[in-house]
C-alpha cells in the first residue's frame, strides 16, 4: 500500500518550493510530478498533489522490474494507493 496522508509536508514543500537543503532536495525532486499533475484541477492544489503522489509512486512500484512487475502481473502482489485523512483517522483506498 502506497498511503499519502493529509498535510504532507513534503508535498507541501514541493508546492511552495523555495530553497531546501541536505536531502531534501531529491525528494522534493522526486515529487515534483506529482504536483506538476495537480496544477490546474479544481479543489485544493496540496491535496490533489498528495494524490496525484501516491498514484505516481503506486504506478512506479507496479512497473518495478526485475521483482514486483512480473509479481504484479502474475497476480502475486497488488499494489494500492490510498489516502490517510489525519482529521478522521480514515484511510480510503484510491482509484
Amino acid at each position: 500500500m502506497v498511503l499519502g496522508h493529509q498535510r504532507c509536508g513534503a508535498v507541501a514543500a514541493t508546492v511552495q518550493g523555495g530553497e531546501a537543503h541536505g536531502h531534501i532536495p531529491g525528494l522534493l525532486k522526486a515529487i515534483r510530478p506529482a504536483v506538476d499533475q495537480a496544477q490546474g484541477r479544481p479543489g485544493d492544489l496540496l491535496d490533489n498533489a498528495i494524490r496525484a503522489n501516491v498514484a505516481l509512486v503506486a504506478a512506479k512500484l507496479k512497473g518495478a522490474a526485475p521483482i514486483l512487475a512480473p509479481a504484479v502481473q502474475g497476480g502475486k502482489v497488488k499494489v494500492v494507493g490510498a489516502y490517510y485523512d489525519l482529521d478522521t483517522g480514515k484511510v480510503s483506498l484510491l482509484p
